[in-house]
């Protein structure tokens, strides 16, 4: 059995490095549609029921970190590699990401309205949900950005023991997206006490970069804005691995309660 898992989690790695790649052959077409995130308007119920919303938010929830996944991956090669066409690109999609969580956490109102009134429980996992996907796309904007504004404002470059390690650190934090991503499309939720033990092992990882950035900044090999990037990457990536296991954990809640 943990071979089909490992088996399904391995697909599904491939499926978003399809998308990876997709992305980095055609930058020009980036569809919306991909991270489109529900609003009033696409529940044709005038009294929406809990398996309806409970659909369309793991819908979006799988967009999100499918989105997300792309653009961590991409920011920190896009950094590491100078390109800042590539960067401005996904900043661009990053802050559209943004408007349309936006605009789903502005309906939220509206879509509580709609609640059929033996779902009205189902408006605190649904209020829950989409404050985690906020929280997430607040995140990669300030890992992302500051790396574009870097580039832009022509700041010295990182050493090369710097980007290394900023790029393998990266593929620690993406295959913990990929991961997230094959528990919320499967439903495999019982996998989420694995996913925490990845996030431990990333998080004893950055502490352990974190001080060789210290020993850097002692040996003076590194400057003032490089180490502020350094450690603000390092901490929004914290941040934002914390509210993906939230956001898990909320969708699990939400299903065992529209199961019951």
């Amino acid at each position: 059995m943990e071979k089909l898992y490992s088996l399904i989690w391995f697909i599904l790695g491939i499926l978003v490095g399809w998308v990876i790649l997709t992305f980095s052959r055609d930058r020009k077409k980036i569809s919306k549609g991909e991270t489109n995130l529900s609003g009033p308007d696409e529940f044709s119920e005038t009294s929406v029921k809990a398996e309806s919303i409970l659909v369309k938010t793991t819908e979006d929830s799988s967009n999100a970190i499918i989105m997300i996944s792309k653009a961590y991956y991409l920011g920190i090669s896009g950094f590491h590699s100078e390109n800042r066409k590539l960067l401005g690109e996904i900043e661009t999609e990053i802050e559209e990401f943004n408007q349309r969580v936006r605009k789903l956490k502005a309906n939220t109102f509206l879509i509580l309205q709609q609640l059929q009134q033996g779902s009205i429980e189902t408006g605190h996992f649904y209020v829950q949900i989409v404050d985690y996907l906020r929280e997430m796309a607040h995140s990669i904007k300030y890992v992302v950005s500051p790396l574009n504004e870097h580039l832009m404002n022509n700041y010295k470059p990182f050493a090369e023991d710097q980007n290394t390690e900023l790029t393998q650190f990266s593929s620690h934090v993406t295959d913990f997206l990929n991961f997230a991503l094959h528990i919320i499309k499967e439903s495999r939720f019982e996998q989420i006490a694995e996913l925490i033990q990845k996030r431990q092992s990333i998080l004893e990882l950055m502490r352990e970069l974190e001080k060789q950035e210290i020993h850097r900044i002692k040996r003076k090999e590194t400057n003032t804005s490089n180490s502020i990037l350094y450690f603000g990457v390092m901490s929004e990536t914290k941040h934002l691995l914390l509210q993906t296991v939230n956001l898990l954990k909320a969708t699990r809640d939400f299903v065992s309660y529209t199961k019951s």
